[in-house]
């Protein structure tokens, strides 16, 4: 996959570079919790001994009450200053980023979802964003809050009890960082994996669901289902290995702070019986090892959701760093109407795919032109169309838009020019009117219908209960095939370009059907460009010009007259198809 540098941790750099002062306000207000926290020790240090030593009395125990509760309201203000600034910032940035995300995929040419399921993208849109969600929140709380927690705890430790004891009791945590530094990266690995099994395992389930109908056709479902645990089980191995590990280094984590808490039992008991440190000090000094059990615990659930977010942040990556195959002209040159598209001596190769698909091919195409497109199976007819749309990368010299070079015309202006209906129709979960009006794009409801009717489905549309405010489903299952195709044209029919190219996309309507569509449309669209693909051949006998492709290489060419005097491949094929007509067998 192709790269222009680390943007996924550009983007971090500059969230953070944006935000600074969010994040600064947080920190210091979690700092001022951790202090305020920090201070109730000392006063419960104060009532013990003063209770101890029987100097205590009503008024300074309600003093010392009154300052705990002045302290926790204080702790309650700050908690959600913190909160506000570091979580909102958090949840900001996955918004930020969603948008980036988003604006990146849409930017994308044909080949990169060539490469990359919709699942797996989907994922990287849902979990991996929330993982990098949580190391740009809670991980920036936990971090801060475990390092000066655990500093001014032992400050306090220090200064207000004894530094022999502290020293003594802080010498487990030693073990903490080597402990850190080899199940961080155990855990990073192993989290890569957890996130492609599910990669894995939501395209598996997206195409599952689109693709319910076929499965059920055909009676597949034990296979499917088959698979489907296959890819879920393998999901579940990867979550149970990062379980594995995280129960072992969580424990360990505690352990590790448990042992403080045991020495600090020990070694201070023997010091208030010595009369090193009162009663009251030993308590304080509990409590605050009891504090530091959170920060050295922090710091094993810190590791976890950093080496998480790390591993997302590079699934991210995939996505931000990818670069659309089709370059943008350094100097563009503007068309302002087509009128003339040359195709000289193409040959052609998919990225990443050594198979030649098109060979030397020669093809003119001109304003107010019906010009036909047929072939054998995988001859490389619509590779003729997506090149012509600039839907992959083709070397310079040879496509031409009125004598510019395709690769000195900007992509936008390419695609705003030509109307392109692929063969495998496509409908949002929408109405028919907002799917016609796609991106946007206002047009009266006069002009819908009227594109409705040169498409042949305004009688179908009629008859639905609410008309153009119909929903059609998901990927339009509400329609059938041959609606969802004529639904799909009129929608190209809407726009104002000077090329239409239909790719083969009737194949779902009956022959006298498609002949009569393509009929009316080149009847009202005499000035534009029309290309037609399709393997019904009856539908061209009006084209103005025929290529006929076989197996990549352009082998014949004419209108519908000349090619049956040829006597060669298209003659065969036309009379193939009449023949099988007579006996009823259809189009083939």
């Amino acid at each position: 996959m192709n790269s222009s540098g680390r943007n996924e941790y550009k983007l971090v750099k500059g969230f953070f570079k944006d935000n600074w002062l969010n994040y600064v306000f947080g920190i210091l207000a979690l700092i001022v919790v951790d202090v305020l926290q920090l201070l109730i020790p000392g006063v419960i240090s104060n009532i013990v001994d003063s209770l101890n030593e029987n100097l205590a009395t009503p008024g300074f125990v309600g003093e010392a009450v009154l300052k705990i509760v002045l302290l926790a309201i204080g702790m309650f203000l700050f908690r959600f200053v913190w909160r506000l600034f570091i979580v909102r910032s958090a949840r900001k940035f996955e918004y930020e980023t969603l948008n980036t995300l988003f604006s990146k995929v849409v930017s994308l040419t044909p080949g990169f979802f060539d490469r990359m399921k919709s699942g797996d993208i989907m994922a990287r849109f849902t979990n991996d964003l929330r993982s990098v969600r949580m190391m740009m929140g809670p991980a920036v709380v936990v971090s801060v809050d475990a390092v000066f927690m655990t500093g001014l705890t032992v400050y306090f430790m220090g200064t207000k009890v004894n530094w022999k004891l502290t020293v003594i009791a802080l010498i487990p945590l030693l073990f903490l960082i080597p402990l850190a530094r080899y199940f961080g990266t155990h855990i990073h690995k192993r989290f890569e994996r957890v996130q492609s099994s599910f990669s894995a395992l939501s395209g598996f389930t997206e195409e599952m669901v689109s693709g319910t109908r076929i499965v059920k056709s055909f009676s597949v479902f034990e296979n499917m289902d088959k698979l489907f645990s296959e890819k879920a089980k393998r999901n579940l191995i990867e979550n149970i290995k990062v379980v594995r590990i995280w129960g072992i280094f969580g424990p360990m984590v505690q352990l590790v702070a448990s042992s403080a808490f045991l020495l600090s039992l020990f070694i201070g008991g023997r010091m208030v019986i010595k009369g090193s440190i009162t009663l009251g000090e030993f308590i304080a000094f509990n409590t605050y090892i009891g504090m530091l059990i959170w920060p050295m615990m922090a710091y094993g659930w810190l590791m976890n959701i950093v080496q998480r977010g790390k591993a997302s942040l590079k699934r991210l990556g995939l996505i931000l760093n990818a670069v659309p195959e089709v370059e943008e002209p350094k100097k563009p040159v503007h068309v302002e109407k087509v009128e003339e598209i040359v195709i000289e001596d193409l040959t052609y190769s998919y990225p990443q795919s050594g198979r030649e698909v098109l060979k030397g091919i020669n093809m003119v195409f001109r304003k107010g032109e019906m010009v036909g497109i047929v072939g054998t199976v995988g001859s490389g007819k619509s590779t003729v169309a997506k090149l012509i749309a600039k839907l992959y990368p083709v070397e310079r010299g040879k496509i031409f838009i009125n004598g510019v070079d395709i690769n000195d015309i900007p992509s936008k202006d390419v695609r705003d020019k030509i109307a392109y209906v692929p063969q495998d129709p496509f409908l949002f979960s929408d109405t028919i009117k907002n799917n016609l009006m796609l991106g946007g794009n206002e047009k009266e409801d006069e002009e819908i219908i009227e594109a409705l009717k040169l498409s042949a489905v305004w009688e179908d549309v009629q008859k639905f209960p609410k008309g153009l405010e119909t929903e059609v489903g998901e990927r339009g299952v509400t329609l059938s095939g041959g609606q969802k195709q004529r639904v799909t044209i009129a929608r190209a029919l809407l726009r104002d370009a000077d090329v239409f190219i239909f790719d083969d996309c009737l194949s779902s309507v009956d022959p006298e059907t498609e002949e009569k569509i393509i009929r009316t449309i080149r009847d009202k669209l005499k000035d534009k460009l029309l290309i037609v693909i399709t393997h019904r051949l009856k539908v061209l006998v009006r084209a103005d010009r025929i290529y006929v492709l076989d197996d990549g290489k352009l082998v014949e060419s004419g209108s519908h007259e000349e090619l049956m005097k040829n006597n060669g491949l298209y003659k065969r094929m036309f009379e193939r198809q009449m023949i099988l007509e007579e006996i009823g067998g259809g189009s083939s």
